[in-house]
């Protein structure tokens, strides 16, 4: 059950908005400035916590109210008051919003006090003379004067909290309704054609296979379909209801398209499941397609150029399968496709750098393709058609429901919503079904290096509950080190000193996507690439963009010297690596052509480059190009693999056969590769070395919860 309550409160320093469903910090004008960023399980914990303040409330009556179940663990009960706390700011030991009574429950301490709608409008007023990107970076460096804090506070309000008038202008808010509450990972959710059942794929925890399960939506009964030592993934419902096909994928093993037939009512007979066709066992998981007549079906496959996702359609009755699109070599490849209704059209999803999504459309009459919208502060993992085929609907930004119109490429805001949707289905009109909550938690850990320390040590650099995905050590003895945090509610590049000292040098007031971060020789300079542009920084939060505004930047990278910087653009299609002098007025150059990796190593002349050509990599130095082994080929990939080059060999990440992330040593001068026994259980390619290359950095991911939920605009006022 969702609790919400209906007046705005004042709750310490924080202030509840039921518009948003949150809880915000405002500044002296009365606008939101920040905003605390909770799942939709936890935000329906704290809105029982605020209708229930000062009343001893049990654990037993959490469940029962809020889970509305009785047998949820306790321990899932203190990982949400755990975040709870740590988002408020809140101390165990001397607690100012949740007090626990031992044995007994909790009790909400925090005054929470009724008041008057007090949020100022915010102004229309903005700088003509900078482009968005600029005033988005000198922000960071003007926020600490004076004389800007009263723009600060504006911007923050248009950024955060629109008018009323403009939110019924624009789109309604709506909360997401749980439909699946199991432990673990429900997702790739898809709708029967009756709208009477859902089936998604669960993957219990990290030492379990990724089933299919069908849910009554009716009933809300719940069935196991599938089981086996592969993963299931991706699964669709044929039009006529009686049949499922799904992918099948053993991690570089194999990859099979299969069909699964209910040999009666669904959910209440026996099933007969067969293989369709293979797919490359190199692919990613994947998403079936039904035509709408039943006689096809669309799926993505690496078979014909590895590391390269592409749309196939595979024809039922002969078992042909046919590559519709060529994938562009901007990134992984195309790896969702959907039929329209109408089954002549198919929209899909195309990498780009594996920082951003493009959404393209395909005339299956004409086979011609057309780019529909470039998304490049979102990256959904699925789309769906209209019911009338005249628009794409996604999940979008943060908490928001997006259309665009197939023919005008209009955007328009279906809904704000309170939880964060990585991928979504159609259900009837004004309904959505999706993938909600938290895929993971990550946080920063400290190992020493095997390769050239070999006294074991282990410890926690940074966690907290909003995840830090990116880590840069400071080649500098005295330097601090950085990271990106979402401890904020956005991300933000945070320094983190020796003697303790914690710094955010970023005042993103937006959602950007952070990729990669990489200090100079000095320790002074914090290269950035910031929603796929080149930034650079000083320690102080300055910035300037390197890169030309709007070109898709895919990595970065040092020169041999600090005044030099490299990265990879893609410039129609064709990749190349640009040159640029820090102090020097000319515009970056062309340094390679058909490269679309490239590292430059920090403490020697040794580089490393892919060729678009042939896909391999190799080691650059003064003697000439040598191509890295055959394994370590087959281990890198390139769009999620971190690299950092030393005087005797390679570091990099990448996912093991257990479909973990591992670190990896890889000598030039024998050729050996040594498995590193540092390892991340949820895909984090991130890790970074200390000074003395006597320590790594390395970024941790912790299993959170993922859950499908309903959404109904119809019930909207």
């Amino acid at each position: 059950m969702s609790f919400r309550p209906e007046k705005q409160l004042k709750v310490e320093e924080w202030w509840y908005l039921p518009q948003l469903d949150k809880l915000a910090k405002l500044n002296n004008r009365m606008e939101v400035s920040q905003v605390a960023d909770l799942d939709h399980l936890c935000q329906s914990v704290l809105n029982f916590f605020l209708l229930n303040p000062g009343r001893l409330i049990s654990k037993e009556e959490l469940l029962k109210e809020v889970w509305q179940m009785t047998s949820v663990t306790d321990g899932r009960v203190a990982r949400v008051i755990s975040i709870l706390r740590d988002v408020l700011g809140d101390d165990v030991k001397s607690p100012r919003y949740i007090e626990t009574i031992p044995k007994r429950g909790y009790r909400f301490i925090a005054k929470v006090i009724e008041q008057e709608q007090l949020i100022a409008q915010p102004s229309d007023a903005q700088d003509a003379a900078q482009t968005s990107a600029e005033r988005k970076i000198n922000r960071i460096w003007w926020a600490g004067l004076t004389a800007a804090t009263l723009v600060i506070g504006l911007l923050a309000g248009w950024l955060f909290f629109p008018s009323e008038s403009e939110l019924d202008k624009q789109a309604p808010f709506v909360n997401w309704s749980p439909v699946s509450s199991l432990d673990g990972y429900e997702y790739y959710p898809a709708i029967s054609q009756d709208k009477n059942f859902l089936v998604y794929s669960y993957q219990k925890g990290k030492d379990h296979s990724n089933v299919l399960m069908l849910q009554n939506l009716q009933s809300h009964q719940t069935q196991q379909l599938t089981q086996s030592d592969a993963d299931d993934y991706g699964a669709s419902f044929r039009p006529d209801g009686k049949a499922i096909a799904y992918q099948r994928l053993k991690y570089r093993e194999s990859c099979e398209i299969r069909l699964l037939t209910f040999l009666g009512e669904p959910g209440l007979s026996a099933t007969e499941d067969k293989l369709l066709t293979s797919c490359g066992a190199g692919s990613t998981s994947t998403r079936i397609s039904w035509a709408p007549d039943g006689k096809s079906l669309l799926f993505s496959s690496d078979e014909n150029s590895k590391q390269r996702m592409a749309i196939f359609s595979l024809d039922i009755a002969s078992g042909n399968k046919t590559q519709l699109v060529l994938p562009s070599n901007s990134g992984m490849g195309d790896f969702t496709a959907r039929y329209s209704h109408s089954g002549d059209k198919i929209a899909f999803l195309r990498d780009v750098a594996s920082n951003s999504v493009q959404i393209w459309i395909m005339d299956l009459n004409s086979r011609e393709t057309s780019l529909l919208l470039h998304l490049k502060h979102s990256y959904p993992g699925d789309i769906a058609w209209s019911h009338d085929d005249k628009q794409i609907y996604y999940p979008a930004r943060k908490w928001n429901i997006e259309s665009v119109d197939v023919n005008t490429s209009e955007q328009t805001t279906i809904a704000l919503t309170n939880n964060q949707a990585y991928e979504i289905a159609l259900g009837l009109d004004n309904e959505f079904y999706g993938v909600v909550g938290r895929y993971g938690n990550y946080y920063i850990k400290k190992f020493n290096n095997p390769i050239t320390n070999p006294v074991a040590s282990e410890q926690i650099v940074f966690k907290s509950n909003r995840s830090e995905r990116l880590v840069e050590a400071n080649p500098t003895l005295d330097g601090p080190t950085a990271a990106v945090s979402k401890r904020t509610g956005l991300s933000q590049i945070w320094l983190f000193y020796p003697d303790g000292k914690q710094q955010m040098i970023s005042q993103f007031e937006s959602p950007v996507v952070i990729s990669d971060l990489e200090f100079s020789d000095d320790g002074n300079q914090l290269l950035v690439l910031l929603d796929q542009e080149v930034w650079l920084f000083d320690l102080t939060g300055r910035a300037k963009r390197i890169s030309a505004e709007g070109e898709v930047v895919k990595n970065l990278s040092w020169g041999p010297q600090t005044d030099s910087i490299f990265y990879t653009v893609n410039d129609k299609g064709s990749w190349q690596v640009m040159s640029y002098q820090l102090n020097s007025e000319k515009q970056p150059a062309v340094y390679l052509d058909e490269v679309d990796l490239f590292v430059q190593s920090k403490v020697s002349n040794h580089q490393l480059k892919r060729s678009t050509v042939t896909g391999r990599y190799s080691i650059l130095t003064e003697k000439g190009e040598e191509l890295l082994s055959d394994e370590v080929q087959r281990l890198i990939f390139a769009e999620s693999s971190t690299f950092l080059l030393r005087e005797n060999g390679l570091y990099f990440s990448a996912i093991n056969d257990q479909q973990q992330s591992q670190l990896y040593f890889y000598a030039y001068k024998d050729k050996s590769l040594t498995p590193l026994a540092l390892v991340s259980d949820l895909y984090s390619s991130r890790f970074s070395l200390s000074h003395d290359g006597q320590y790594i950095y390395m970024v941790i991911g912790e299993t959170q919860d993922l859950d499908i939920a309903k959404l109904e605009l119809k019930t909207i006022k």
